[in-house]
């Protein structure tokens, strides 16, 4: 099939007439409201069920509730009785898609079929890019200082100084820049109140040198982002709309994705969203990081512990069970691998709270507890004078093993105290995270932190 004839079935957004406004051109699938379904296809299907096979037609939709995720409706007349739902493959002429799955018929005059698709994606092969665009969902607010660039346009910047929201993120010759959307503060409002999803920012991503490079090495580099943008939020947030275009500036790539992204809640990091910078400056070394063989998997794992950690996925206690697993994990990296201050098998013979000292050792962190803290440091007063990294530990025990012993910490715990273990094992998290990758600039500090705006320099990083 020809790209043309393929080009005639997707969704295409490039016209004046189907977009107004700066936002809608850089914009290829505009969402005019937080958590609106987004049209990527509107045409052909094709329905196979053994040896039948069925013309058809349909629609392609991201929808956003109960969860991002790409769901097909298609239609085909009374043919369609015939169809052995338990053998049907569900094919999007023209599209390369993955895990398409069939989960809904409705029999009649004509044939309802639903059905979800973990990615489509449409030409690409061989064809060299010359930038790639994309659309980000629920990445969080941000400003710094720096030159103006249009609102929602990713490709043009000024000479013009102030605060302004866009970063430009550069890693082994490429340079992604992201502009939040002109009606960002109404998203952000509008998310606030209702929650879900929403696109948020623009980016485009090129070489520094203008050289051309492939859909694979595109793809390669979004991804590093998406884990990026996602450890600095401290939620998963994604690019599930992408496009690729050529030396001509005709868009010959498109690629949409079912997303990770957790909804939308004000939540707490590291990242200081008022200071994109911050951005700039971790970008490269958390990428030559995350790709190094030996660090990798460690890194994804670390990450993965931190994200459901912070996000409360498993409940309080059961957050607090997944951060201590993460800060195990991460004095392993630090304390053995980074600082080489012991053997792999002497830190796996310590004891929980020891392992934790000797990564705040590392960190340059005491074990006390934060002066705000005080339901925490009265619960270890009361239970034997112990330490920060001796209460964390304790509790954590009290959930995993529950004895009589244990049992009885726990339940003599008032509510707040999980609640300040929990965020303290998150500021250990972070520390130890940015530790790793070579951080020694600015961060928020959880612990200390009373206002948007206020960051300090690692405790490592300082003189």
């Amino acid at each position: 099939m020809s790209k043309g004839s393929r080009e005639g079935r997707i969704v295409k957004r490039d016209s004046a007439e189907q977009q107004t406004g700066p936002a809608s051109q850089f914009q290829q699938y505009p969402q005019t409201d937080v958590n609106e379904a987004i049209l990527l296809h509107d045409g052909a299907f094709r329905l196979r069920s053994g040896r039948r096979c069925i013309e058809a037609s349909g629609s392609a939709h991201l929808r956003c509730l109960p969860s991002p995720r790409i769901r097909f409706d298609i239609e085909t007349d009374g043919l369609g009785v015939e169809l052995n739902f338990d053998s049907l493959n569900v094919e999007l002429p023209g599209f390369t898609t993955k895990h398409v799955l069939p989960y809904s018929m409705t029999r009649g005059r004509r044939v309802a079929i639903q059905a979800s698709a973990g990615a489509m994606e449409w030409g690409g092969g061989k064809q060299p890019l010359l930038s790639v665009g994309f659309q980000i969902m629920n990445l969080f607010d941000f400003v710094r200082r720096g030159p103006t660039a249009v609102p929602g346009d990713a490709t043009q910047i000024g000479g013009d100084y102030g605060t302004i929201e866009t970063v430009d993120l550069k890693h082994s010759g490429w340079q992604i820049r992201i502009v939040a959307l002109p009606d960002g503060q109404v998203r952000y409002r509008r998310l606030k109140d209702t929650g879900g999803y929403a696109f948020t920012h623009v980016g485009r991503l090129a070489r520094i040198d203008g050289s051309a490079f492939s859909v694979d090495e595109a793809e390669d580099i979004l991804e590093l982002l998406r884990v990026f943008l996602s450890f600095a939020r401290g939620a998963a947030c994604h690019l599930p709309v992408q496009w690729g275009r050529g030396h001509d500036e005709e868009i010959v790539w498109r690629k949409f994705a079912s997303p990770t992204v957790d909804p939308w809640k004000t939540r707490i990091s590291w990242f200081d969203e008022y200071h994109g910078e911050i951005l700039e400056e971790l970008f490269d070394p958390f990428c030559r990081n995350y790709k190094k063989p030996k660090l990798h998997q460690s890194l994804v794992l670390a990450l993965h512990w931190y994200r459901h950690c912070n996000t409360q996925s498993c409940g309080l206690e059961g957050s607090l069970i997944l951060g201590m697993a993460g800060l195990e994990l991460l004095g392993g990296l630090v304390v053995v691998d980074e600082n080489k201050s012991m053997t792999d098998k002497k830190y796996d013979r310590l004891p929980g709270a020891k392992k934790l000292q000797e990564l705040l050792s590392a960190l340059k962190v005491q074990a006390v507890f934060p002066q705000r803290y005080n339901s925490l440091s009265q619960f270890a007063q009361r239970n034997g004078n112990w330490d920060a990294c001796q209460t964390l530990v304790k509790l954590r025990n009290g959930f995993v093993h529950a004895d009589k012993k244990n049992r009885g910490i726990v339940f003599g715990s008032q509510g707040k105290t999980t609640f300040h273990a929990w965020q303290l094992s998150l500021w250990y998290q972070e520390l130890a995270l940015l530790r790793v990758l070579g951080h020694r600039g600015s961060y928020c500090n959880r612990t200390t932190a009373s206002r948007t705006g206020q960051v300090e320099v690692v405790p490592w990083g300082k003189a």
